[in-house]
């Protein structure tokens, strides 16, 4: 059965929701594990659970090595790369940088899209994009980002929305010919074994006391926020375009800023107002098709058979 497209958007948001209070859920998860090894044990614990796809997709002939290694390397570049540079980034520049950080991956997913597939995307879409990023910005607070001596760091930071955007753009097309559930165990079993060798390198020790609270927000983000939130967003972008779906991201600081109003008790500035009403505008913008159609990853898929 297909999916109306409203439908996909509501799973888009369900994602973002997650992804929103996964931020809070690494808070306390960093409580007693690193974070090295945090982000280790969500790739390979979220690959395992999604591995009984990949079993039945083996055993129907859709995989091959050629097929394992493409998925593989787009693991590595979509998250172990970006996550390592990430960490390195965050503890060599300023927080404010990667509060901004998260109104540029969106923009500069729409910006690779349209550079190597060409996608139409016309200048409500732009619009819509430049009105969530400014939405973003506003949310976080108006940050600037570091000074001359964090020029490290923001490189780093830079580069890991560079890889996440590249991710973002070509992960619906690379993944196209094969389930999206197996493709994303394939992905996430791939970039947790990248992650050993940063956890290594790191030098961090096996923790020796585990709180209840950061065992079950480990578990929160291995099994909601990487396994079932990463599934859902290759599953919507193999038959959905990138420029809907990228816009959705600029709702998880407005997500992010209500679960702390719900868990705190904190009242939200004028600024995340202002910001949300932005990109809920921007959000009705984005959706707007107009007169060309976006061709999909999975349209292109059927079209070349």
């Amino acid at each position: 059965m297909r999916i109306p497209k409203w439908g996909l958007f509501a799973l888009l948001i369900f994602a973002n929701l997650i992804w929103s209070a996964s931020f809070t859920a690494t808070g306390l998860a960093a409580e007693s594990f690193s974070p090295p090894l945090i982000v280790m044990a969500r790739m390979v614990i979220g690959g395992l659970v999604l591995m009984p796809f990949v079993v039945r997709d083996v055993r129907l002939g859709v995989w091959t090595w050629k097929k394992v290694l493409r998925i593989s390397l787009l693991g590595l570049l979509g998250f172990t790369l970006p996550v390592t540079m990430e960490t390195e980034g965050i503890r060599a520049s300023s927080p404010a940088l990667g509060a901004v950080s998260i109104a540029l991956e969106p923009l500069l997913t729409l910006v690779v899209s349209a550079l190597a597939f060409r996608t139409p995307l016309g200048p409500r879409r732009w619009f819509a994009m430049m009105l969530a990023a400014t939405g973003a910005w506003v949310v976080a607070g108006c940050p600037r980002p570091g000074f001359a001596g964090y020029l490290l760091g923001d490189l780093l930071m830079l580069g890991a929305v560079a890889c996440y955007a590249i991710y973002n753009a070509i992960s619906g097309r690379l993944t196209a010919d094969v389930s999206a559930a197996s493709a994303t165990s394939i992905m996430l079993l791939a970039a947790g074994i990248g992650c050993i060798p940063v956890y290594a390198w790191t030098g961090h020790a096996w923790p020796h006391h585990v709180t209840p609270v950061s065992l079950w927000s480990l578990v929160f983000l291995a099994f909601f926020a990487t396994a079932a939130a990463y599934l859902i967003w290759i599953f919507v972008l193999q038959d959905h375009d990138v420029a809907s779906a990228a816009i959705t991201l600029y709702l998880q600081p407005v997500f992010g800023v209500l679960i702390s109003v719900v868990v705190t008790g904190e009242r939200p500035s004028a600024l995340f107002y202002a910001g949300g009403a932005m990109i809920l505008l921007a959000l009705f913008l984005g959706q707007h098709r107009g007169q060309a159609k976006t061709v999909t990853a999975s349209e292109m898929e059927r079209a070349s058979m």
